[in-house]
């Protein structure tokens, strides 16, 4: 899939067969849908990469990969994703967004809660809450390399295990153009309503704890029937 001369391709970061293999199954829903679009991950030297158009290994001086293969991305405009996703549309509409804006993502749907308010350096208002950084739409431009750089600074900085903290104060001090998309394209929480009937937008994006790697064989059952 092109955007005129542009490159498009969604991007995963891995590590460990189990993680590889959600990845895996995310790319192979996302080229469901989309079957032009291309696929890369980010993981060990030893990781059956089968199923991915390009792969990379993860160096040891990332302290982060998840923000430190961002900038590095092969494509001209990169969808990131979890591992922990799958795609139920065409998402070409959502690649179009970056005709405008450099970055784009979605709200923590509980946004309210205390660990999503975790101050590092910036009090931020609660009006700016944070972005899930599990599905980040981006273009490869210097604006967004700065951005990526401040942000993996900040991380290493503030000693945080997770990332979004500082992605949000990074955020904050940016210049960057920047645009939320709707909860659909990143896609949390289910409400019981809607297993029932919603006249919401169906979703585009599943980004749901039970894809992850699941131990547990009923959960891993529940897990292969979502498509």
């Amino acid at each position: 899939m092109q955007g005129g001369t542009r490159t498009r391709g969604v991007m995963y970061v891995a590590w460990g067969k189990a993680h590889v293999d959600v990845a895996r199954r995310s790319a192979a829903s996302v080229k469901r849908h989309n079957p032009g679009l291309q696929a890369a991950i980010w993981c060990a030297a030893d990781d059956d990469t089968s199923g991915f158009d390009q792969s990379f290994v993860i160096p040891p001086e990332m302290t982060r990969p998840k923000v430190g293969a961002l900038k590095f991305s092969p494509y001209d405009e990169t969808l990131y994703l979890d591992n922990d996703t799958m795609i139920r549309a065409d998402l070409s509409s959502l690649f179009d967004l970056l005709q405008k804006f450099d970055l784009c993502g979605a709200h923590v749907m509980l946004w309210h809660r205390p660990r999503h308010k975790r101050v590092w350096q910036t009090e931020v208002p609660e009006t700016f809450p944070e972005i899930n950084c599990g599905v980040l739409l981006y273009r490869k431009d210097a604006a967004t390399d700065a951005f990526f750089d401040d942000w993996q600074a900040a991380y290493d900085a503030a000693g945080f295990k997770i990332d979004q903290p500082t992605f949000r104060e990074t955020l904050w001090k940016s210049d960057l153009r920047f645009y939320v998309f709707p909860p659909q394209f990143n896609k949390r929480i289910f409400e019981a309503s809607e297993l029932i009937w919603s006249d919401q937008p169906k979703p585009r994006i599943l980004h749901l704890p039970i894809l992850r790697p699941q131990k547990n064989a009923l959960k891993r059952w529940l897990s292969n029937l979502i498509r």
